[in-house]
This record gives C-alpha cells, sequence and structure tokens, in this order.
C-alpha cells in the first residue's frame, strides 16, 4: 500500500484506490491526483485490490483491466456484488477499447471506462464527477480521450507540463495576495498607532483645564446647579476616555499587536477595582450592584489589564441595561479546571437572535430604557477576545427579553510552579 499525502491533501480529502500492475504510471497518477488534493493507495493484482477496497472503503477505484491472475472485469464484478463495496464508483484504465471489452466493463458493473493512453486533465476531471455523483450513465459508446500520442508518458508529460504552469501562475498570485495583506496589515498598524495617539493625547490637556476650571470654582460661591454641571462633565469625560481606550484595546487584540503580558493574577484584589466605576453607576440608575470575590480563590495566569478591561464590560453592561430596581452580581467561582467570572442581572434579557449577534463587533445595541444610550458593541466582542488570548471560553443565557441574562467568562487554573 502506498498512500502519502501531497502539499494540498488532508485527512479528510478523498481516497482513490489505483489497482494496476505496472508501478511506474500508478506512482504517477498518484503523485498527480496527491497535487490535486486527494489522497491514493495503490494495489498491484486482484486479492489486494478486494483486501483494500474492504478495508479503506476509497471514494473512488480506479482499476486496470489486464491484471496478473485476476482479471479486472472478476474484480468489479465482485466488487458490485459486496454490499460493502457496492456503492464505490469503478473506472476501468485499461488499453483494451475494443466493443467486446467495453460491453464486458458495462457488464462488470464499472462507472467509466478510460482508455490508455489516457488524459491526466480528463481522469482528474472524471474523478471529481464521480465522487460528486455526476457521471453520464454507462453504454459502449462511452467517450475516450483522443491524445495526441499512443504513448502514455509522452501524453501525460504534456499535461503535466500544463498542470505545472498553472500551479505555479496560482503560487504566483498567492504570494502577490500575501504581499498585499502584509502591506495592509503594515498601514492597519500604523493607522492604529497615529489614530491612538490622536484620540488619547487631548484628554491630557482637557484634564488639566478641567482641574483648572474645578480649582476655580471651589474657590468662589457657585450655584448647586453649575456645579453639578462641572461634575457631570467631569464623569462624562472619563467615560469617553474610557470608551476610546477600549476600542484601542480591543484594535490591538484584533491585529494581534498586543500579546497578553502573563502573570498569577489574585481575583479577590482585582475584580472589586475593575468593577468600582460600575458600582457608582449602578448607585445613580438604582440597580442593586454586588461583587462577590471568595479570597480562597486560586490565582489565575491571565493578562491583569485585558482581564480587569473585560469583567468591567461584562459588569458594565449588566447595569446599563438594566431597569431601576434591578439587581446585577459579578461573581468570581471555581468548577474542576476552570475559574468561572460570572455576571447575572435582572435587566432586559436577550432574544436567541441577540444572543448569537453579540460577538460581532459595532454592532450597535440601544438601551431602551435611556433613550439615546448606545455603545459601540465592542464590548463582549473585546470579551471574547480576552477569552480567546487566554485559551478560555464564554457563555451566555438569557431565557428571553425581559428575563435577566447570565454571562459566564472561563479561564483555565493553571498550577504555579513550586
Amino acid at each position: 500500500m502506498n498512500q502519502k499525502n501531497g502539499p494540498t491533501t488532508s485527512e479528510h480529502a478523498p481516497l482513490v484506490l489505483i489497482v494496476d500492475d505496472e508501478k511506474a504510471l500508478t506512482q504517477v497518477i498518484a503523485k498527480t491526483l496527491e497535487v490535486q488534493g486527494f489522497q491514493t493507495a495503490i494495489a498491484c493484482n486482484g486479492p489486494q485490490a478486494l483486501e483494500m477496497a474492504s478495508r479503506l472503503l476509497p471514494g473512488i477505484i480506479l482499476l486496470d483491466v489486464m491484471l496478473p491472475g485476476q482479471s479486472g472485469f472478476e474484480v468489479c464484478t465482485r466488487l458490485k456484488h459486496d454490499p460493502l463495496t457496492a456503492h464505490i464508483p469503478v473506472v476501468f484504465l485499461t488499453a483494451k477499447s475494443d466493443l467486446a471489452s467495453r460491453t464486458a466493463g458495462i457488464a462488470a458493473g464499472a462507472d467509466a471506462y478510460l482508455t490508455k493512453p489516457f488524459s491526466p486533465l480528463q481522469l482528474i476531471e472524471l474523478i471529481r464527477d464521480a465522487l460528486a455523483g455526476q457521471l453520464a450513465k454507462p453504454g459502449v459508446d462511452w467517450p475516450s480521450p483522443s491524445p495526441k500520442s499512443d504513448k502514455q508518458w509522452e501524453v501525460y508529460a504534456r499535461e503535466l507540463s500544463t498542470l505545472y504552469r498553472q500551479e505555479q501562475a496560482a503560487r504566483q498570485e498567492l504570494a502577490q495576495a500575501l504581499q498585499r495583506l502584509e502591506r495592509l496589515s503594515r498601514i492597519q498598524s500604523e493607522f492604529l498607532g497615529v489614530i491612538t495617539h490622536e484620540l488619547l493625547t487631548p484628554f491630557g490637556n482637557i484634564g488639566l483645564i478641567l482641574e483648572v476650571i474645578q480649582r476655580l470654582f471651589s474657590q468662589e460661591a457657585i450655584s448647586d446647579e453649575c456645579r453639578t454641571a462641572m461634575d457631570n462633565l467631569a464623569t462624562e469625560i472619563a467615560k469617553l476616555h474610557r470608551m476610546i481606550s477600549g476600542v484601542v484595546k480591543f484594535a490591538e487584540l484584533l491585529h494581534k499587536q498586543r500579546e497578553p503580558n502573563l502573570s498569577y493574577i489574585d481575583l479577590a484584589a482585582l475584580i472589586p477595582p475593575a468593577v468600582e466605576p460600575v458600582a457608582i453607576m449602578a448607585q445613580a440608575r438604582q440597580v442593586d450592584f454586588r461583587c462577590i470575590v471568595p479570597p480562597d480563590l486560586p490565582p489565575i495566569l491571565a493578562d491583569a489589564t485585558l482581564l480587569s478591561e473585560a469583567v468591567f464590560q461584562m459588569a458594565h453592561n449588566a447595569v446599563k441595561f438594566n431597569r431601576p430596581g434591578g439587581y446585577a452580581c459579578v461573581r468570581a467561582s471555581q468548577s474542576a479546571e476552570w475559574m468561572l467570572i460570572t455576571v447575572e442581572d435582572t435587566g432586559i434579557g436577550l432574544s436567541a437572535k441577540l444572543i448569537a449577534s453579540l460577538g460581532q463587533p459595532f454592532k450597535q445595541r440601544v438601551d431602551s430604557l435611556r433613550r439615546g444610550q448606545e455603545g459601540l458593541g465592542i464590548g463582549w466582542a473585546f470579551v471574547g477576545y480576552v477569552a480567546q488570548a487566554h485559551s478560555g471560553w464564554l457563555k451566555v443565557h438569557s431565557d428571553g427579553p425581559g428575563k435577566g441574562s447570565t454571562f459566564i467568562l472561563a479561564f483555565p487554573i493553571v498550577p504555579q510552579e513550586k
């Protein structure tokens, strides 16, 4: 048996069983088919072909008529009468092109008939048609290729050169496409660097100006409305800064520019500070917000910045899409070899359609409780990329609109080396 994968084959590629006692020809056919994405196996006589067909159950069998000890007609007849192999298409490859031989092939149950010398290109097309169930109904007038030479090797050499040129052209196109992709990736990286600087730099000046104004206000008597307006302005600026920072982090993950900086993290020390802004927002929105992190949980190997942002995004959505008087809870727990960060809420809930679209960034979802409040849709997508970067997983559950939601982010527990 000669079963080898070519450069484009895989374990799921169709298997072609080649049965011929001419070793050189079978090897050339096998290599030709492997380049085209098929797996191949070779048998050199009838008994071996029957045994391999029953054991391997190939997608198609190429069968020579003139075999030592047992003709291809006999082998085909036995294959077609065996329930295990009867469904496998059989193509005769033979130098016998007379009417009697074709009639015998039909009687044996063959599905197609190619006369040597045959065209490798036509053989490939015939195999694909057979595997797709598109072979014409057999008859004694089966068409055969008409090569310009009587020698099989000359036909093969001529057409393999055509295949080689086509392969070279395809490889060149692939290389050019890869170069274009790399150039686009560099442009994206440069754009990300520039836009990050341009978006985040103004916040330094804005912060300084805001601090100066607040100091001036503290020295003078101003109305409560004015002071409230200043506090709201500071809050909105902080929210905008966090949103832009989240977009930048998401873009860095998306383009693989930010590899996780892994270290062992105590969740009891990381989660409460991460959700503190959410707790303040929950108080303003009259949502009962809880954070439960047992102190005895084992540390997890993760990027503290990414994990903190992911937990914030989960908790933020649980409060943002909630109702006054509602409930939201962030809970950390261990389940076997996984650390689970679960966020439950009694908010507006999710339909099956919304759950399916959660991982798609920039799919905005409007907050129906506060008209005009909508996000960029990157929160859950960002959490998904964080899970992927740490070999973790996500799960979302909701009983439907109006019935709350549960979000779970899972990280593998990696024991610390002693």
